[in-house]
């Protein structure tokens, strides 16, 4: 078992990589990126993206308007 954070959603966009990472509309600090999990068009990210303060960097950027963020969670603690 485990806690975590449900994070806002992301808009995705063809001409950036970088988002903010908010929750409840006010930015937000994961532990690392290694506790981020997120899903785009159904497929889990994994190694694709860097976290640095309350910023998210996607290091693919082939994203287009009509890709979607299904979810993006925070990891606190696993048990």
């Amino acid at each position: 078992m485990g806690s975590y954070d449900a994070l806002d959603d992301i808009t995705l966009s063809s001409s950036k990589t970088t988002y903010n990472l908010t929750k409840g509309n006010f930015a937000f600090e994961p532990i690392s990126a290694d506790n981020i999990i997120c899903s785009i068009n159904g497929v889990v990210q994994n190694g694709n993206f860097s976290v640095v303060g309350s910023t998210i960097t996607f290091t693919d950027t082939s994203f287009s308007s009509s890709d979607k963020m299904d979810y993006i969670l925070h990891v606190r603690t696993v048990t």
